[in-house]
Order: C-alpha cells, then structure tokens, then sequence
C-alpha cells in the first residue's frame, strides 16, 4: 500500500489512515500480475525463505500491526474467533506478546485442523454451523468470568455482535475481521458501560516487513503448511471458487 503523503491523515503522519491510497491489487492492478513495480523502499529481502512462505509475510505483517494496536499485558487471557491464515500468525504474534493462555474458537475443518497441529494455542473449541449457540454456550459456560481480550478475526457480523459477551470487566474487544461494509451489529451499551469494556480495531499492515522478517529469522514464525493448495495463473477461477468453499486453508498462484 502506498499513502499519497499529502493529504489530512498522512500530514498528521496517519499514513494508514490517508484518503487516497494506492492498493496494489486492490484500486489498481497488480493482484495476480508475473511482474510487478513498487517503489524501492516497499521491498524487502526474502533471504532463502521459499516463495510459498514468503506470500505470508504481508498477512503477518497486517497481524504485527495488530499486536500494536492490541497491547495486551503480560498475563493475559485471550479468546480468538476465527483461525484464517492471518488468524494463524496473529495467534502466534499473541503468545509472543504477553498471552500467557490462548483460546482459539472456529468453525472445524482444515484451518482448525492446521492450527492443532502447528499447536498455536493452548485450548481449542469448535464451533459448528448445526449447533453453533449450544458451542458458543458452552464455550462461555467453561470461562465463567470471560476473557482479558478477545479477538474476532472471522469476519462475520453475527461473530463480532455475540463477541461482546466473552470480555470481562475491564477487558477488549478487537474488531479485526474484514466486513461488508452494509453489515450492522447491536451491542447493549449497558454492558460496554458497567464492564468498562474498550473497543479497538486494526487495519492492515504499516509497512512492518522488517519486524515480520526479524521474527522468521529467528525462527518465531511458523508459516510451515498454512499455504495448502497452488493455482497456475490460468486456473484462477477454480481457485476463487475453491476459495469460497473454504477447501483449503490458503491458496497461491504460481507462475512456474
């Protein structure tokens, strides 16, 4: 991404927030080019990291800035809704960053499945489309008390409206799923109110290459079988509709 570096946000340095950003493969093209040009002070060095690791470093650098803007203290307890590829590396950001206990809930399949085995938390609930309130019932049922901060990284409006009754007195709650933008949630501001509860988000990344590079050097990420299933360019609409089926847990288009 590319701020345009003049306008209100980028010349209070917001840059994240700038009214006229450049997306590559976004507002301008560049999703599923061979080739693509950016300016020298967007690339990183890879090192000998393999290409199919390497297309995670912008999703990890999306969650580091999210560990930022989450800044959760030493000790914490965390519930996180969702075990997408971005999940995935905000889990392993979070027990990196003061989550002394885990808890990943998500519907069960191949990410679920991922997740166990790469053991990115300490617990695990399923939360199955037939029974979802009896799960999502059990789940609070089992943490009485809810959690210091919880996450909701699964996008769905119906998720993030119910996330609010996992937070504890003084706890948060991080809005950090991507939504419709005609969603709409209610939340009972009784609730917010009495329990003292702060409500944040996160975007995306702020040029956090660097810092994602420093963890996999040191071998804190692991980015090992989050991308499962490669398309050759021409294949893209299989991979799309692939993609919303959720037969995989991430996808990547190769070129050789």
């Amino acid at each position: 991404m590319e701020p345009c570096r003049n306008c209100f946000y980028c010349i209070r340095g917001q840059t994240l927030l700038c009214e006229n950003m450049t997306g590559y493969g976004g507002n301008v093209p560049g999703g599923f080019a061979e080739y693509c040009r950016y300016p020298a002070r967007h690339v990183t060095a890879i090192g000998d990291l393999p290409a199919l690791e390497a297309v995670l470093i912008e999703p990890a650098a999306c969650a580091a800035h999210g560990i930022e803007r989450i800044a959760s203290r030493v000790g914490s307890t965390v519930l996180l809704f969702g075990c997408g590829p971005t999940g995935m590396l905000l889990a392993q950001l979070l027990k990196l960053n003061g989550t002394a206990n885990l808890t990943i809930a998500s519907k069960p399949g191949p990410k679920l499945d991922l997740a166990k085995r790469l053991n990115l938390a300490d617990s695990f609930v399923a939360i199955s489309d037939t029974n979802a309130k009896e799960d999502m019932d059990a789940l609070l049922q089992s943490n009485p008390h809810g959690f210091d901060l919880v996450v909701e990284a699964t996008g769905a409006p119906s998720v993030l409206e119910q996330s609010i009754f996992y937070v504890r007195k003084g706890g948060t709650l991080v809005v950090y799923g991507v939504y419709d933008d005609a969603a709409k949630i209610a939340w009972p501001p009784m609730r917010i109110w009495t329990y003292e509860i702060t409500i944040s988000s996160s975007f995306c990344s702020t040029l956090k290459f660097p810092v994602v590079m420093e963890y996999v050097r040191t071998k804190k990420l692991d980015f090992r079988g989050i991308v499962s299933k490669t398309y050759r360019i021409e294949e893209w609409a299989e991979c799309l509709e692939a993609l919303e089926k959720q037969q995989f847990v991430k996808a990547a288009i190769v070129f050789d």
